[in-house]
This record gives structure tokens, sequence and C-alpha cells, in this order.
């Protein structure tokens, strides 16, 4: 009996054994299938390019076009018909105020001119003349009132002839009379010297407008005729300009007007591969939109230059350069950003990194682990590359630049490029 039961018991122990290595096998073999198809199904890496969330400054700015003039640039024109006797100066010749540039001919003005003084000096010395009768009639009157004193005293007393007091009267009589007469030709000689004058001044002007002359201190810009030509009134003959202050004439869009005001700071760069910059202020804002060929910002000679559609109204300005350059040309045209606004030290992104969900922006950033996630924003001021953000992001985040070719998920796991 007691055999037997040993050996149930022996059973019992190796089939127990067996049930345990079982149990212990299949749990290996799930574990093992589990571990598996995780390595088999994780998410291969996004290549990404990450950008550290730092401080900057935004702007936000209008561009625009215009045409570059020196100060008080003009155009110098014939002040009458005729032909150009001599050109005086060529381009880049530094002027001043005064000088003369250019001379036409006009030679029957010069004639009368010089005719015109010789009749002043003939009128001159008439006009001598009738002052020194004058002088020489008052001296007399003098003389004869003198030589009547003694003779009416004389005469009272009954020691001279009374024939002699009515000589000496009728004497300072007459020469009272030559006195007046001499007086009155002085007074006609004088009207007519001024007459004389008068005119000579007009045939002056006649003459002066033969003389081109610099109004300003400046440069020659560029000379129209040569010598001989013929002009007619008013035949454009030269350019000149102040190079000490250039300008930039713009016609600004009438929506870009709206944002623009007086000593708003301007960027002004050359188009082409010279990408050097100057900086300026708006000077002045024309105070209507008009075609561009009814108006001139400044009043000078020149038309401003056109908008790119004629039949668009446009609002003219000017940028006045903060100092003079030489590298841009006048009458080239050169591109112009004025800023309207500017932040400085904030946070800042560029804009390809804003995402909008239901016009909700967020970016995309890399958690601690290496995944993406969605981070909502909060933007300020927006700029044409870049954005305020004011709320969402702290400095060092790695924000996600995402591309067409990437698509994120929340959680999906980011390496950076």
């Amino acid at each position: 009996m007691l055999g037997k039961g040993n050996v149930k018991i022996g059973k019992f122990k190796f089939n127990s054994q067996w049930l345990v290595g079982a149990v212990i096998l299949a749990v290996i073999g799930v574990g093992g299938w589990q571990i598996s198809n995780l390595v088999l199904n994780r998410e291969e890496p996004v290549a990404v390019r990450l950008l550290p969330v730092k401080r900057g400054t935004v702007e936000s700015t209008i561009n625009e076009s215009g045409v570059v003039e020196l100060r008080d640039q003009q155009i110098l024109t014939s002040p009458t018909e005729g032909a150009v006797e001599r050109v005086l100066v060529q381009p880049g010749d530094r002027i001043q105020a005064g000088q003369t540039l250019i001379t036409l001919r006009y030679p029957e003005r010069q004639t009368a001119l010089a005719n015109q003084e010789v009749k002043i000096q003939q009128q001159r010395r008439i006009l001598e003349r009738h002052r020194l009768q004058i002088a020489e009639a008052k001296e007399q009157i003098r003389a004869d009132e003198l030589k009547l004193r003694p003779l009416v005293a004389g005469a009272k007393e009954g020691a001279i002839s009374r024939v002699q007091v009515y000589e000496q009267e009728d004497k300072l009589r007459e020469t009272r009379a030559k006195l007046r007469d001499a007086q009155a030709d002085a007074r006609t000689a004088a009207l007519e010297l001024e007459a004389l004058q008068l005119e000579r001044k007009r045939i002056q002007q006649e003459v002066q407008d033969s003389i081109v002359t610099a109004p300003i201190d400046g440069v020659v810009l560029g000379v129209n005729v040569k010598n001989g030509d013929g002009v007619e009134f008013r035949t454009n003959l030269l350019t000149v300009g102040d190079p000490r202050q250039v300008l930039v004439k713009l016609q600004l869009s009438t929506l870009n007007a709206t944002q623009v005001r007086p000593n708003q700071l301007a960027r002004v760069r050359a188009i082409g591969s010279d990408r050097q910059t100057f900086t300026g202020r708006i000077q002045s804002l024309y105070p209507q939109a008009v075609k561009a060929e009814e108006a001139e910002p400044s009043g000078g000679s020149q038309k401003t230059s056109k908008s790119s559609s004629s039949e668009q109204p446009a609002v003219p300005a000017i940028v006045l350069l903060d100092t003079p350059t030489r590298t841009l040309i006048p009458g080239s045209r050169v591109n112009v950003e004025i800023l309207l606004k500017q932040r400085q030290n904030v946070v800042v992104l560029p804009t390809e990194a804003i995402q909008r969900e239901e016009s909700e922006p967020f970016v995309w950033v890399r958690d601690s682990q290496g995944n993406a996630q969605k981070r909502l924003v909060k933007l300020g001021l927006e700029g044409l590359t870049n954005v305020e953000v004011t709320s969402g992001l702290d400095l060092g985040d790695r924000v996600i630049i995402p591309t067409s070719e990437s698509d994120l998920e929340p959680g999906t796991p980011v390496v950076a490029q």
C-alpha cells in the first residue's frame, strides 16, 4: 500500500514540473513575439530641419521702386530762341551759382545795348549841363541881390538914381527866369535819362537771356546741345543738381500710401548685383492720389517716375537719403523698402514655421524624447519673412520646420537633418 502510494506521488511531481515548464515556455514565446512585433512595427524617424528659438527683430515693411535724383535737380531751358554760341561745361563738371554755362547768339541785342549806353552817356552830359546852368544862375542871383541892396539904400537917401535900382531889379528878374528855365530843363533831362536807363535794363535782360548761368552750386548731369545748335524758347539745354543730397522719387500705390508717414525710415538699394543699402527718411508725401504725369512732389522741373500702370492713380512721395552717395546714378531705378513697424529683442520665427489649424496658429516642436508635438502659439507683428511669437514658446525650444514631404503627427519621432 505504501509502495503504491509513493508511486502516485512521484507521478504527480513529474506532471507538475512538466506543466510549469510548459507555462514558462509559453510565456517566453508570447513575450518574444510581442518584442519582435514592437521592433518590426517601430516608426522610422523623420528627418526635419530644427530651429532653436531665439530673440531677434521683426519688421513690417512695404516695397516700392523709385527714381534717383539729386537735390535741386533741374533742367535749364533756353530763355529765348536763337542759336547756341558756346557750351562751356560738360557732364560731370562742378559748377558754382552764377557761373556761365551756355551762351546764345544774340548780336542785335548786344548792338542795341551798346547804342543805348551811348544815348545814356549823352543824356547824362545834357543833364550835367543843365545842372551847371542852375548853379551859375543861383550864383548870379546871389551877386545881383548883393549889388541891389546898396542901390536901394542909396536911392532912399537920394544919393543914387532910381533908374539904377530899376535896371538892377530887371537884371535880377532875368537871372531868376534863367534859373527856372535851367531847373525845368534839368527835370526834363532827368526824366529822359531815367527812360533811357529803363530801356537799357530791358535790353540787358534780353542780353542776359542769351547767357545761361548756374542757379546752384552743384554738378552738371547732362548737356543736350552743342555749339551751333538752333534752339527754340524753352528748349532743354542741360541738367544740373546738388550731389550733396540725394533724393528718391516714388509713386506709391494708394493702398501703401495710407500706411506711409513723413519721417519714416526707408532703405534704398540699387537694382542689380550691387546690394549696398542706403538709409533715408520719407521727406514729403503728396496730399492726394494723382496720375503720375499730373503732379510733382517737389515742384521741380522734371516729371516724377510713372507708376506701373498709368491708368491707376498713385501718391507721389520723396525719400531724402541720410548721406550723399556716388554709387546711385541720377535717373536710375532703385528698390525702396519703407519701414512701417519694428519689434526688437522678441521671440522670432520664420513664417514658414507657422502652421494653422482652423485659423489657430501652432508650431511643431521636438520634445525631450525626440518626438514631434504640436504647440499652440500667439503671434504679434508679422513681417515679410518672419513673425513675432508673443506666447507659447520658450528660448531654447527646438522648432520643427515642416516640409511638403514630412507628414507629421503628434508623437512622430524626428531627427535633425
